[in-house]
């Protein structure tokens, strides 16, 4: 990928993890889990959800953010797309979260090597 592109990605993602990170609930975020098991990608929202709220997990304050805004992102139904149109309404949802799980690799290897399974 060329790279100021890739920045300008990664400058944008950021800007909308911080905007959303104080919008988290884990009630809604929960219960947004449970209504989409059947979603290709809810294994990887699970897994971002299970990390934030494992209060043996310790990670960084930026790991939190990017985790809390992330799943605020996903949960939201209004953003850049909004989720209720149908096939396209969750592929920037997908997106932010893909960064967001790309830019915590390590943090995420090392959660899923801690845990008991």
């Amino acid at each position: 990928m060329n790279v100021p592109f890739r920045k300008s990605i990664d400058k944008m993602t950021h800007e909308l993890v911080d905007q959303y990170a104080p919008e988290f609930d884990e009630e809604k975020a929960t219960e947004f889990a449970g209504e989409h098991q059947d979603e290709k990608w809810y294994s990887r929202f699970q897994l971002m959800l299970d990390m934030l709220l494992d209060t043996n997990f310790h990670f960084q304050v930026s790991t939190y953010l990017k985790l809390a805004g992330a799943i605020a992102y996903f949960v939201m139904p209004f953003d850049l797309i909004p989720d209720m149109i149908p096939v396209v309404g969750f592929i920037d949802d997908v997106w932010v979260m893909t960064l967001v799980l790309d830019s915590i690799s390590d943090e995420v290897e090392r959660f899923k090597a801690g845990r008991i399974w």
